[in-house]
């Protein structure tokens, strides 16, 4: 995946994240077991985990894959919060670290797969965001295709658990969102 698909899925997701209020914390979202403010500290920690690992440095966030952080980092203003992470994720993601390999939790990974991982991470669960809080939750088309693609590509029966359901009929005439949520367990 390239900076621009990662810049896209970060900006649709400011867009969600600015909607988000203290009064959505505790609704749930389309993902078990964690309420908006739980799944916001996911996304969150996603950025600070994925600038780190983008820049070879030790993790200032523990958080395993999939998992939450071991801190709060929503704290006052989720959408500073947001902005911050993402301006650190999309600086470690410049130079060359998408084109070399990186030392994660899952054992060494090419730059663009774990930028690949990130941007879809970020901009899916920027659509629960959306549904869990009652925005609009469609992607842009290109981004939706794009990151579908990359899911296609690299997410597999065995490595949808936990956290990925199975896959899940869009119907047809599906949107491009539509399609990208039904295969990662979603329904649209």
């Amino acid at each position: 995946m390239d900076l621009t698909t990662m810049q896209q899925a970060c900006a649709s997701t400011e867009r969600i994240v600015g909607g988000v209020t203290a009064e959505h914390y505790d609704r749930a979202t389309p993902c078990a077991d964690w309420d908006t403010r739980a799944l916001l500290n996911h996304v969150l920690g996603t950025l600070a985990l994925g600038a780190d690992l983008l820049g070879d440095v030790e993790p200032t966030v523990r958080m395993a894959p999939g998992s939450l952080p071991d801190v709060d980092l929503v704290g006052a203003d989720p959408l500073k919060a947001y902005q911050v992470g993402v301006d650190g994720l999309l600086a470690a993601a410049g130079g060359d670290a998408l084109a070399r390999s990186h030392s994660t939790p899952l054992g060494a990974m090419p730059g663009g797969v774990l930028g690949g991982f990130t941007a879809l991470d970020i901009a899916v669960h920027g659509w629960d965001l959306a549904k869990a809080t009652g925005q609009r939750a469609e992607l842009d088309d290109d981004l939706a295709d794009e990151v579908l693609a990359f899911a296609r590509q690299t997410i597999t029966d065995t490595t949808r658990a936990p956290r990925i359901g199975p896959e899940v009929t869009a119907g047809p005439g599906a949107s491009a969102t539509d399609r990208l949520v039904a295969f990662l367990g979603r329904r649209p």
